[in-house]
């Protein structure tokens, strides 16, 4: 099957099901095994109302296609999800309460991928990636979202200070997790305006980005770690945002 240049493969379950449950006129084709599973009895169903294109191809065209990921033998050829700029932010900047998520550096797409599902599950508002050195909406960061990913504005700055003062302007606070911090993550009195910033496994926070946080808060753990996931940690920390301001 071929893709032209607006198109993407998104495999799973979850992703798959999301995908065509919020924005269905992007699909153009469900490509499935034969299968008695209930569920994807349901997706079919669903692609038939939307009037979706319904494809049965042997496991060997997901083997071939989606070798590292975890394809469940369904996927959908569908639109890219679009990723949206730095003016997005203005109409985030208006609500009274303001939930942001900062991934600086983050590569791994599986990471990244655990990262939005979290965030998610936190009712996050948007999160913010930096254009350059770090991952953007991959097809195996949508699958391992588990459907995240369609459901939170992904921007993409050029500069992540200056988007982080863009938000401190508008009564925004500003953590930053950083291991050398000396706030315990469960001690700090958290804004209901925040953004969360979260760094590279091995590099952490840029300098510069954790000079402009307006607080550094790190998670205690026993001495025989030194770091958590990056993935982990995100959760960890926008849950207990989530616990102090009763968001879930």
């Amino acid at each position: 099957m071929k893709l032209n240049l607006e198109e993407e493969f998104v495999c799973g379950l979850n992703a798959v099901s999301q995908i065509i449950m919020t924005r269905p006129k992007s699909v153009r084709t469900l490509i499935i095994t034969e299968s008695r599973n209930e569920r994807v009895k349901s997706i079919v169903q669903d692609s038939n109302i939307n009037k979706i294109e319904v494809v049965k191809e042997k496991t060997s065209f997901f083997e071939n296609n989606f070798k590292e990921i975890n394809h469940q033998n369904i996927a959908v050829i569908c639109n890219k999800r679009s990723e949206e700029s730095e003016d997005f932010l203005e109409s985030i900047l208006k609500n009274e309460n303001i939930k942001i998520l900062i991934l600086e550096g983050l590569t791994d797409p599986h990471n990244v991928g655990a990262c939005l599902r979290s965030a998610a599950g936190a009712d996050i508002d948007a999160v913010i990636v930096p254009k350059n050195r770090s991952c953007h909406l991959t097809p195996t960061v949508r699958k391992i979202s588990c459907g995240a990913s369609e459901l939170i504005p992904f921007v993409v700055v050029t500069n992540i200070v200056r988007a982080i003062n863009k938000l401190q302007d508008c009564g925004v606070r500003v953590y930053g997790s950083d291991l050398q911090a000396n706030a315990s993550h469960d001690e700090v009195k958290y804004s209901k305006k925040f953004a969360l910033v979260i760094g590279s496994e091995d590099k952490g926070i840029r300098r510069l980005t954790r000079e402009n946080c307006d607080e550094l808060i790190k998670i205690n753990m026993s001495q025989k770690m030194d770091s958590l996931n990056a993935s982990v940690s995100t959760g960890i920390l926008l849950f207990e945002i989530a616990r102090q301001n009763k968001i879930n």
